[in-house]
C-alpha cells in the first residue's frame, strides 16, 4: 500500500487521538491487506472541522479496488477489533466502497455494503451507507492515503439527498421530540439539561439547511449559518447551544432550564414543520 500524495492535514481542533488511531489503522492495513486498498478518507466531524473528544467518532471511507472476499473480510475485521480494543474512544467507524460504487448514487442492489461500527464488520445490502456519505465526500472528505478526491467522479444526487433529510425528520427527530416533549419520561427530564436540547436543535436546523442548500454541513455550522438568517427571537437558542457544544464552561444564556427546554422544543417543532411544507413533494391523485 503506497501513498501517493501528501495526506490532507487534519483540522486544528481534532486532538492528537485521531491522528493516533489513523495511523495505526493505517499501518495495520499495510502489514494485514496489501495491495487491497486504494485510499482512506476521513469525513464526518474531523472533516467538517467540528469534532469533540468527548462525544464525536471517527467516521472513514475506505476505498478499495475490488470486493474483498472472505478471507479478507476476516482479516479487515481483526483490524477493527484491535483497534477498538487499542483505542475504545473515539470510535472509528466507516465504510468500505469502490471507486465504482462513489461514481454512482448508492444503490443497495450494487453498492458494496461493508460497514465497520463498534469493532465489528456487517455485511450486506442493509448496510449499504446513505447518500449524505457520497456529499460529504465530494464536498469536504479528507483524503489520508492514497490519491487526493480532486478529480476523482463522486456522485451527488440533490433529489436523493432532499429525501434522506426528511426521512430523517421523520424517523429519527419527531420520535425524539414526542418523546421529550413529555416531562415526565427519562427523555423529557433529560431535556431539561444542556446537552440534549443542543443535539435536537442543532441536529435539525442542520438538515434544514441540507435541504436549504443541497450542501452538507455540521451541526455546529448550521447553528452559525442559522444565527445569520433566522428570527432574533430565536438566536439567544442558537448562541446558547453553540455555547454547549463549543464552550461548554461559560456561564449558560439562561437562568431557567424549563425556559431552554420549552424554546428548544418549540423551534425544533416550527422548522420541522417548515421543512414538511415546504420540500416533503405532494402526493399525487389517481386520475379519476
Amino acid at each position: 500500500m503506497t501513498t501517493t500524495l501528501e495526506p490532507d492535514a487534519l483540522p486544528v481542533n481534532v486532538s492528537n487521538a485521531v491522528a493516533r488511531v489513523v495511523e495505526e489503522y493505517l499501518a495495520d492495513l499495510d502489514a494485514t491487506v496489501p495491495g487491497l486498498v486504494d485510499g482512506v478518507y476521513l469525513t464526518g466531524s474531523v472533516a467538517l472541522g467540528d469534532f469533540h473528544p468527548a462525544w464525536s467518532d471517527i467516521d472513514f471511507v475506505t476505498v478499495v479496488h475490488t470486493e474483498p472476499d472472505e478471507i479478507q473480510r476476516v482479516l479487515i475485521a481483526d483490524i477493527h477489533e484491535r483497534l477498538t480494543l487499542r483505542h475504545p474512544e473515539p470510535r472509528f467507524e466507516g465504510y468500505y466502497l469502490r471507486w465504482s460504487d462513489l461514481a454512482a448514487p448508492p444503490d443497495r442492489d450494487t453498492t458494496l455494503g461493508l460497514h465497520a461500527r463498534g469493532g465489528v464488520i456487517h455485511a450486506g445490502s442493509n448496510w449499504v451507507p446513505s447518500i449524505l456519505v457520497w456529499h460529504e465526500m465530494a464536498e469536504h472528505g479528507l483524503h489520508v492515503h492514497g490519491p487526493s478526491l480532486d478529480r476523482r467522479s463522486i456522485a451527488r444526487d440533490p433529489e436523493m439527498l432532499r429525501e434522506w433529510c426528511l426521512d430523517t425528520l421523520k424517523s429519527h427527530w419527531t420520535p425524539w421530540w414526542f418523546r421529550s416533549a413529555n416531562i415526565f419520561s427519562s427523555a423529557g427530564l433529560g431535556s431539561l439539561g444542556g446537552w440534549a436540547p443542543t443535539s435536537g436543535v442543532l441536529g435539525v436546523t442542520r438538515l434544514h439547511y441540507m435541504l436549504s442548500t443541497g450542501r452538507v454541513t455540521s451541526k455546529c455550522g448550521a447553528g452559525e449559518w442559522a444565527l445569520g438568517v433566522c428570527e432574533p427571537e430565536w438566536e439567544r437558542l442558537l448562541e446558547e447551544c453553540l455555547r454547549i457544544r463549543n464552550r461548554p464552561t461559560k456561564p449558560s444564556l439562561y437562568r431557567n432550564p424549563f425556559r431552554r427546554r420549552r424554546d428548544a422544543l418549540h423551534f425544533m417543532d416550527l422548522l420541522m414543520t417548515a421543512d414538511e411544507e415546504a420540500f416533503r413533494a405532494p402526493v399525487e391523485e389517481p386520475a379519476s
